[in-house]
């Protein structure tokens, strides 16, 4: 497996040093500690494969050929707001065809804002006179997403799961795949916030559940569900199947 910059094999990653002076984390040195998840996650990959990530697709006979720490993907014509995968991984499955994984990994930092509030805030920025595209890009988002779900659930949803989701699929078709992967990675130090921890568990079990039209109530360690396809758009396939699964581990 080759660990590289923005998914170029030519630029490889082969220390943690490496790591963060090529593909940063978001909050540069305030997010790169121990027992933080961009840290933990460089950690954890430049050992090799975790067998957690193993285990998920033993039945799948997934082969990693390369992956690109803190991608960003634009999944829509506004300019801002960006998917920036964790780690994005190219892969083939049992049938030699290319599958794209993003993995969102997690300490106990929180999945973000809500949908609903997040709203309101930009409602009010506008009142004052601000420009804002985040509105417009939500909305589009359900279009393709959630088109048949109530609008008060779907505002309840983390918007950091809405905008990982629409990145995987985006990168998929990027990339030419037809089928996309969204994993959880839930790395867990001794001094996770469990409290914290489980809030994230609670918000991603909602997802799940609206997403899969209340097919799945929650999602376990070595879950992974699906397929899930939508209606698309310019820039959201309608024609890869999507998956979203979850591991943890222990660090």
């Amino acid at each position: 497996m080759i660990i590289c910059k923005k998914l170029d094999r030519s630029d490889s990653i082969c220390s943690l040093e490496e790591w963060f002076l090529k593909c940063p984390p978001q909050g540069k040195k305030k997010h790169w500690v121990p027992y933080r998840s961009a840290f933990e996650t460089a950690k954890l990959w430049l050992r090799g494969i975790p067998k957690q990530f193993i285990e998920i697709f033993k039945n799948c006979d997934l082969e990693i050929e390369y992956c690109a720490p803190e991608l960003n993907t634009r999944f829509d014509r506004y300019k801002g707001n960006v998917r920036n995968h964790d780690l994005l991984i190219i892969a083939k499955d049992q049938k030699n065809e290319k599958v794209v994984v993003s993995i969102e990994s997690k300490v106990d930092e929180p999945y973000g804002r809500t949908i609903g509030p997040y709203l309101n805030s930009i409602r009010r920025k506008k009142e004052e006179g601000k420009n804002s595209n985040a509105d417009y890009r939500i909305e589009d988002l359900r279009k393709v997403i959630f088109p048949q779900v109530d609008v008060i659930v779907f505002e309840s949803l983390k918007y950091q799961l809405l905008t990982a989701v629409a990145g995987t699929l985006r990168e998929a078709k990027i990339q030419g795949a037809k089928k996309a992967i969204f994993l959880v990675q839930t790395l867990k130090p001794s001094n996770i916030n469990e409290g914290k921890n489980r809030k994230n568990q609670r918000d991603l079990d909602h997802f799940i559940k609206v997403i899969s039209n209340g097919k799945y109530a929650n999602i376990h360690d070595n879950d992974l569900f699906g397929p899930f396809k939508f209606t698309g758009n310019q820039f959201i396939p309608d024609d890869v199947e999507l998956w979203i699964g979850k591991y943890s581990v222990e660090i």
